[in-house]
């Protein structure tokens, strides 16, 4: 058999967990089988490991990961008993190999093996025959390899049946280095598995497995989850309205820094640029700042008050007076019958004269409601939908919003605090198909076609 059209296989020593362990010419083979993304990801963290004892000058490979080829070969080399040196300790906890991984040669490390050593090392040691001078001067040495076997048989029987416990130690925020130091004197093994939380230090350990103070035997595994601290691209904005934009952000965790507005050709209220710009790297939290278009320039303009609050017929004076002209929506609400609850755009926005403005104010009572203040007669050609709703005492004392849904968007029908059997009604014209949604303090409670 050979390996890669280039290693004449010997013998194969031990195969287990995917992976075959074979003697080579001029030296050793451990071969991976990767069919799945967790096979792959252990293939290159065994990698990974490789290149560190590389950096450090203990020891020489021969790595493949090609498709269908992945291994590593270690060139032959006679083994000792010593123990690792602790740089190779330290390069490679965070990558879950610690010295029951490593088999040591007279200068540096003889190969790394992916699983514990334990019957590959037996299989690789292997003692060349001496001729035997004489009886006696054979037995002797023989005598006390024999005694010596036996009471190191004793010491592992006894420790086997009385295994050494260790506190788990509170790892949580502690660097990789840290972990390991704290783990070094224990015979606990590491295991190291990534996390993503891009508000903490890279390579922190985010959790661990188990919580600090149980008791484990030697040999056992503490797993630990450390960070990668991977950030999130800030998404294109331009083209949105501002009011999508600013919920986008919401959605992905970014904090509105504020809203620069300046003229434009596009449309009042569309975003032009933000700042950071599209595709930048982006904690939880960051702040983001948004240019939004106030329209193409047409002469001298005027900032808008603060309506919200006042009484209709005091908003229309005002308005009237700065010459601008006025679309009013009644809204069903709790507030007094006539009080202004929003308007568009928001106050300080500069106005030209015969801009427009919307008004969104309180009535009582059974309303009927139209998409920019009274209805006109409906056209005959345009498909229109009708709705005549008593709301449901679920409604009693809770904030209620009812929203007509249709190839346009959402159009809002309703809007303030329930009370059952408040009847909403009116004409209302669609595009394609239409669908009422009712939500009860923000959660949807019925949706219906009409």
């Amino acid at each position: 058999m050979l390996l890669d059209d280039r290693y004449p296989v010997l013998e194969t020593l031990e195969e287990r967990e995917g992976i075959t362990l074979y003697r080579v010419e001029g030296g050793v083979v451990f071969a991976f089988q990767v069919r799945t993304p967790e096979d792959k990801e252990r293939f290159y963290r065994y990698r990974a490991a490789i290149k560190r004892l590389e950096e450090l000058g203990l020891v020489e490979a021969v790595v493949s990961a090609k498709p269908g080829r992945y291994y590593a070969f270690f060139p032959e080399r006679p083994l000792a008993r010593k123990a690792p040196p602790r740089a190779a300790l330290e390069a490679l906890a965070p990558l879950g190999f610690g010295p029951e991984h490593l088999a040591m040669a007279e200068e540096g490390v003889a190969y790394l093996s992916p699983w514990p050593l334990g019957s590959a090392r037996r299989a690789l040691a292997r003692a060349p025959s001496r001729p035997r001078p004489g009886f006696l001067l054979g037995a002797a040495p023989g005598l006390l390899l024999f005694l010596l076997g036996l009471w190191l048989f004793s010491q592992g029987i006894y420790r086997y049946f009385n295994p050494p416990e260790y506190p788990v130690p509170n790892l949580v925020g502690k660097t990789a280095r840290e972990a390991f130091l704290l783990l070094k004197d224990t015979e606990l093994r590491l295991e190291v598995v990534e996390g993503n939380d891009p508000t903490k230090p890279k390579e922190v350990v985010l959790a661990q497995e188990p919580p600090p103070g149980t008791r484990l035997r030697a040999g056992r595994a503490v797993r630990l989850t450390l960070n990668q601290a991977r950030l999130n691209p800030l998404p294109e904005l331009k083209g949105l309205r501002q009011e999508e934009a600013e919920a986008r952000l919401s959605e992905l965790g970014y904090r509105l820094a504020g809203v620069a507005q300046t003229e434009s050709p596009e449309p009042m209220g569309t975003v032009l640029a933000s700042d950071p710009p599209p595709g930048t790297p982006l904690p939880p939290g960051a702040s983001v700042w948004l240019l939004v278009s106030q329209g193409a320039s047409l002469g001298p303009t005027v900032p808008l008050p603060q309506l919200t609050g006042l009484g209709q017929k005091e908003a229309l004076f005002l308005l009237n007076a700065m010459g601008l002209q006025v679309q009013v929506e009644e809204v069903p609400s709790g507030a007094p019958s006539g009080t202004v609850l929003a308007q568009e755009p928001a106050p300080g926005t500069p106005m030209p004269p015969g801009g427009g403005v919307r008004l969104r104010v309180a009535a009582r009572g059974e309303v009927l409601v139209g998409a920019l203040g009274p209805l006109p007669a409906p056209k005959p050609e345009a498909p229109s939908v009708t709705l005549a709703l008593d709301l449901p005492q679920e409604a009693e004392g809770r904030q209620v919003r009812l929203v007509l849904v249709d190839d346009r968007g959402e159009h809002l029908v309703y809007e303030g605090e329930g009370r059952g059997g408040l009847r909403v009604s009116g004409t209302y014209e669609v595009v394609g198909e239409a669908r009422f949604r009712l939500y009860l303090d923000g959660e949807l409670f019925q949706e219906w076609a009409p």
